[in-house]
């Protein structure tokens, strides 16, 4: 727990549904038919390599991740929604380290961090490694059957977004220990790798079997909207999250920087990052009306249009489905206030050994 956590309110204004109220963006409805199984498969895959016991099953089996991986993935079937839902249930349990005593330890982040980024870098095919942490052991699994039967421009881009989601977590670490103002820009210069979109949204792309020309994505306006969806996504967990991040005592959220830069109610502050939300999905909806021509007056084949559709479409599942979620998951609720507040963790977020060294 934070030094900082001690004198931040209670968030006890607007009710979670009071506050999602205030979004612009549709909640999504479409959804994979195969969630239960991806369910199944998930807790069974964290549990084979040690992440939690059959217990601790049960408190993530609540978080019903399978549903988020259902509602980003609508059209994702059998093994690909599998694969999908292992990365969410990964994302969440590496996030979930970082709420305790590990998070505000920038040496002992970069060294799990470091972990993690030498297996992306390991040649095609190792076998698993017994004696590693679960963390690593289950990422290495998740890693090959990720990037097998891909081609390399996909690999390549990524392991650049998952180089970018890991390696934020040490500037998150050495955030939490900073006493200066942060600005809005330099918090969402870090999120927009830590939130782990682009990964997500890479997985678009594998599904359908496509990869998208760099020049795309690294051009106008797709790499705009591929920012206003890291924002919108950011802006919506931030809003979502913030009873659960003022009891965890993390920093690292832009109604929480507003509030304290900028004083006032706290829920004026919801307000505000709310507002950034809509103007960014407005903005995203307004570019994405303009892509096809766009593209086809640069000669884009009717291929190439049809795999950024696609992929255009994925943005959007990304934005609605983390609105939708995060009104059924327990991870937001009073539960999940109670299971971060009061000094308690997750029973998966000390899987480092950190926190039991450090109480000998």
């Amino acid at each position: 727990m934070t030094e900082t956590s001690t004198v931040r309110p209670r968030a006890r204004g607007r009710t979670l549904a009071e506050r999602a109220a205030l979004f612009d963006i549709p909640v999504s409805t479409a959804v994979s038919p195969d969630a239960e199984a991806a369910r199944r498969h998930t807790i069974r895959w964290l549990r084979r390599y040690g992440v939690f016991d059959k217990a601790a099953a049960a408190e993530y089996d609540a978080l019903r991740l399978d549903r988020l991986s259902a509602l980003f993935y609508p059209r994702a079937r059998g093994a690909a929604l599998d694969l999908a839902n292992d990365l969410n249930g990964w994302f969440f349990v590496f996030d979930d380290q970082f709420d305790g005593e590990l998070g505000c330890c920038p040496d002992a982040v970069s060294r799990l961090v470091d972990s993690v980024v030498r297996v992306t870098g390991e040649p095609p095919g190792r076998g698993p490694d017994g004696g590693a942490n679960p963390l690593v052991a289950s990422f290495r699994d998740l890693w090959r059957r990720i990037n097998s039967g891909v081609s390399q421009g996909w690999r390549d881009r990524f392991r650049s977004h998952w180089l970018g989601y890991l390696l934020a977590h040490k500037r998150e670490a050495r955030d939490r220990r900073a006493q200066s103002p942060r600005s809005l820009r330099s918090l969402l210069a870090v999120k927009r790798h830590s939130v782990g979109v682009q990964p997500c949204l890479d997985l678009h792309e594998r599904f359908a079997g496509c990869t998208l020309p760099p020049a795309l994505h690294a051009g106008w306006p797709l790499a705009e909207m591929r920012q206003a969806t890291d924002d919108v996504v950011i802006f919506i967990n931030d809003i979502v999250s913030l009873d659960k991040e003022l009891a965890a005592g993390d920093v690292h959220n832009s109604v929480i920087l507003l509030h304290e830069r900028d004083g006032g109610p706290l829920e004026e502050s919801v307000r505000r990052v709310a507002d950034l939300a809509n103007a960014r999905y407005h903005r995203f909806q307004h570019l994405s009306e303009r892509l096809p021509a766009t593209l086809a007056a640069s000669g884009a084949s009717a291929r190439l249009l049809r795999h950024t559709a696609a992929y255009t479409d994925g943005m959007r599942q990304l934005m609605s489905g983390s609105l939708a979620w995060s009104l059924e998951t327990s991870r937001y609720d009073e539960r999940g206030v109670a299971a971060v507040g009061g000094g308690r963790q997750r029973p998966w977020s000390d899987l480092t050994g950190h926190q039991a060294t450090h109480r000998r």
